[in-house]
């Protein structure tokens, strides 16, 4: 007997142990390799991470209890995780940390250094997503079928990236006092030559009536991203033809603008601006916030190259609104050049750029990331993303427009901010979402202030294309060329170097020893290789 049940035993415990391990089988067999999503079992909740830039990152994360996670999980059953990268270097340092330990979240904002996203291409860290579109056919057709942004994605046959075009690709541009041109009895310039005559009267004949010499005709930043003075400076290099960093004007061919002969005639334009303290001295080292206290608070220039929604937004016009009621910046058209040439800036379409981690591909977490993006697309999922809860962020207007009058804490409001952090991923930039998002409003003396109006008007201006320049890699020694040039053109339009034929070509010259011809070579390689240029 006692071996009979010892058997007995032994077999009911076998028994036991299979039930154990089957279901674990099963589950290991779903998920290794297979297109269903990497979850708990009994069709568990699928964890996805998302790391993006916040659409403000001065104003905080969400809260803990963000309803767009609980939303997520219980109408999408996806445990959505978002990490909020810092702007700039430091959301690149973070990035690449985590592609160097293999641990990439399973989608994310493209950075904007494309450099190292290629890298982590040929890394094998990223997944083609190509199979992933016909998932969500929405988002598909009003975001990604646009065939320059194809090319964009595609490296070697496969598309890396969910490429959108961007709309607002005109952004900054010429602002002028009109009321100091109404002041001084002036007509808005439209050469380089009248542009230098408004500079002089509104450094020199008090347009403020404050009875100092406290004003400058012209004010802008510097950017040290690439070769050049920024895109502040754009509307002066496009009178030459040369508003970006490249010299596309070469059929098949192209070259840094720079070493064009007309780059050194705007160089010598605003040395003369210089020397006649008709910029604002600080201009070199003059950040983003000084800048915009310049204009906003202080009111001492007549003339800037701004975003148009810092500059005319409502929120980010009540300061100089208060300080100067009487104050109004219009829209200025780029000047033109000798040859009657004109560009408000170099133009570029490439627009939100969204990769998936090869490892959140392969865990089979695909078919839930495309179902995060088709829900956040159109209906509720667009809405609670874009502007927040209806009925406490938004409502609908008789149009059935989103409007942020008549509720509790408007989604454009300072309040409401962090609640719709991940904005940027879902905008559409359709007519209706602009006005909504770029309210018009009225200022203390009366006027309306139509901040898409101000865009459209920018946007009405010439430009030119430079989108194909997206796919030129930077060169090995990047930094050491962008030093080079910004500051060999500071010194030369402030004074501290002689400007002079001779001086220039030394300073062409110098380009030789930082290997540029080299990168210009590569450029024009990668540029055909991709079908930008034959």
């Amino acid at each position: 007997m006692k071996s009979n049940f010892s058997a007995g035993k032994s077999f009911a415990s076998f028994c036991l142990l299979m039930l154990l391990f089957v279901p674990l089988i099963s589950a290991c067999k779903t998920n290794i390799g297979s297109s269903s999503s990497s979850s708990s079992s009994n069709n568990g909740p699928t964890n996805l991470t998302l790391w993006t830039v916040p659409s403000a990152g001065e104003v905080g994360n969400p809260p803990p209890n963000w309803f767009l996670i609980k939303d997520v999980h219980d109408k999408l059953n996806i445990n959505l995780k978002v990490t909020f990268l810092p702007y700039g270097d430091d959301g690149d340092t973070k990035m690449n940390a985590a592609a160097a330990a293999n641990d990439l979240p399973d989608f994310f904002q493209v950075p904007s250094n494309n450099n190292i996203f290629l890298q982590w291409v040929r890394q094998g860290l990223i997944a083609p997503v190509d199979s992933l579109l016909p998932l969500m056919p929405g988002r598909t057709k009003d975001r990604y079928n646009d065939p320059q942004m194809q090319k964009i994605a595609t490296i070697n046959g496969k598309q890396y990236v969910l490429q959108e075009k961007t709309v607002l690709n005109k952004r900054q541009g010429l602002l002028i006092r009109k009321d100091w041109l109404n002041k001084l009895g002036l007509k808005e310039p439209k050469t380089l030559d009248d542009l230098l005559k408004v500079a002089e009267a509104f450094t020199r004949n008090d347009p403020d009536g404050n009875g100092k010499n406290d004003t400058y005709g012209f004010a802008a930043t510097t950017g040290v991203s690439s070769p050049g003075l920024g895109g502040g400076w754009q509307a002066f290099f496009g009178a030459y033809g040369l508003p970006g960093v490249w010299n596309f004007n070469t059929p098949g061919k192209i070259s840094l603008s720079l070493r064009d002969p007309g780059y050194l005639k705007v160089v010598q334009f605003l040395r003369k601006m210089a020397d006649e303290k008709l910029i604002d001295p600080a201009w070199p080292t003059l950040s983003t916030n000084d800048f915009r206290a310049g204009w906003k608070q202080q009111g001492k220039y007549g003339i800037i190259s701004e975003d148009f929604c810092a500059a005319q937004c409502q929120a980010n016009y009540q300061s100089f609104d208060t300080n100067f009621p009487q104050g109004d910046w219009e829209p200025l058209a780029p000047p033109q050049g000798p040859n009657g040439q004109s560009f408000l800036g170099a133009s570029n379409n490439v627009g939100l750029r969204i990769a998936v981690s090869k490892k959140a591909l392969d865990e089979g977490k695909g078919p839930a990331i495309a179902k995060f993006l088709e829900w956040t697309n159109t209906g509720e999922g667009y809405y609670e993303t874009a502007f927040g809860q209806k009925g406490v962020h938004y409502t609908f207007d008789a149009q059935g427009n989103v409007t942020g009058q008549g509720v509790p804490v408007p989604f454009y409001s300072h309040e409401a901010a962090p609640i719709n952090q991940i904005r940027n991923l879902v905008y559409k930039n359709t007519p209706a979402e602009l006005k909504a998002r770029y309210n018009s409003f009225k200022t203390k003396n009366g006027r309306t202030i139509d901040p898409v109006k101000i865009y459209d008007a920018f946007a009405s201006f010439p430009w030119q294309d430079q989108t194909a320049a997206f796919v030129i890699q930077p060169a090995s020694n990047q930094a050491d060329i962008n030093r080079y040039v910004d500051e060999n053109l500071v010194q030369f339009i402030t004074g501290q170097k002689p400007l002079t034929d001779a001086s220039w070509n030394s300073f062409i010259k110098g380009l030789d020893g930082l290997n540029v011809s080299d990168w210009e070579a590569q450029a024009n390689k990668q540029l055909k290789d991709g079908g930008f240029i034959k």
